[in-house]
């Protein structure tokens, strides 16, 4: 069964930007949303934290390149030895 939903432009082009990442339909999204909503990244034990936290790390598309802070904030870098 379909329903006719309305949506913001901005909601609209979100839920479909999540969809071609994860090529899937707009209800598995939506569902995927609705099932995570309630859920908190909550560890019991410490093994459970690093198992998160390295699957954090691994899915981590962020700079590659190292920010030289010293050279930011004082003009002069350490690295430059």
């Amino acid at each position: 069964m379909s329903r006719l939903v309305n949506l913001s432009d901005s909601i609209y082009e979100e839920l479909t930007r999540m969809k071609r990442t994860k090529r899937q339909s707009y209800s598995e999204v939506v569902g995927e949303l609705l099932k995570n909503r309630g859920q908190k990244e909550k560890t019991e034990s410490l093994k459970e934290l690093i198992a998160w936290a390295e699957e954090k790390a691994r899915r981590y598309r962020g700079p590659k390149e190292k920010t030289d802070h010293d050279l930011i904030a004082h003009g002069v870098s350490r690295d430059d030895s």
